[in-house]
């Protein structure tokens, strides 16, 4: 073998070895391009390695993704902003449930949300919670007004409920008669009273309201929600 012929192997090999080099070398690279848009490359590389480079970049956090940090991405994209290219990523890893926090403007976090939320308490559907929305609880409601009285003159109705009576929550027509009484004619007192799912707040004198009240249920739910 002639000494050309043994250069030019070796320039060969070295060429082929320095290429299969270059190949293996995990790349994550993102730039800029004429028209504006962002040249997103990343080869063999961990999505952890990934993650910093986008907060490198642009400042952007990125949680729920701990879990995967060492998961090897190759995936190249051509975005309009840093919120497209987000999402393209999201796309290729799967990830379907995830969030956007923006700052004037800017993105600057994003949350991925697993899919299965399996591990989470559900809370609406455990059945003690379910037992308790749907108990039913004690309530004093108007069945009819005195006339001339002052319940009159503040507008109160049938059908009313009243659901504080000075500061202390009334459940039953016996409990607002008993508080009634330990009031003195010429004091005044709040009341709040409940008309069509709205909690209204009256001021009245104590003592006699003029009212004729009954004790019903309702379920707790409705109650909460007046509340």
């Amino acid at each position: 073998m002639t000494v050309k012929s043994i250069r030019l192997l070796f320039l060969f090999l070295s060429w082929t070895t320095f290429t299969t080099a270059d190949l293996s070398v995990a790349v994550v690279d993102i730039s800029g391009t004429l028209n504006g848009t962002i040249r997103f490359e990343a080869r063999d590389s961990t999505l952890g390695e990934i993650v910093k480079k986008l907060f490198d970049n642009y400042n952007i956090e990125v949680k729920g993704l701990e879990h995967r940090d060492a998961e090897k991405i190759t995936f190249s994209y051509i975005a309009d902003s840093p919120e497209d290219l987000l999402k393209a990523l999201l796309r290729h890893i799967g990830i379907r449930n995830y969030a956007f926090e923006f700052t004037d403007a800017t993105l600057k976090r994003l949350v991925a949300v697993p899919e299965s939320t399996s591990d989470i308490p559900s809370f609406d559907k455990s059945p003690q919670v379910q037992s308790r929305q749907n108990e039913l609880v004690s309530i004093a409601q108007i069945q009819s007004i005195v006339e001339a009285s002052q319940a009159e003159s503040a507008g109160l109705q049938e059908g009313d409920i009243i659901l504080e009576y000075d500061g202390v929550p009334i459940t039953s027509a016996q409990q607002l008669v008993s508080e009634v009484e330990k009031k003195a004619a010429n004091s005044q007192i709040e009341m709040v009273v409940v008309r069509q799912k709205i909690a209204t707040r009256l001021v009245l004198g104590g003592g006699f309201i003029g009212v004729r009240i009954v004790t019903t249920k309702i379920p707790r739910t409705e109650l909460d929600s007046f509340q």
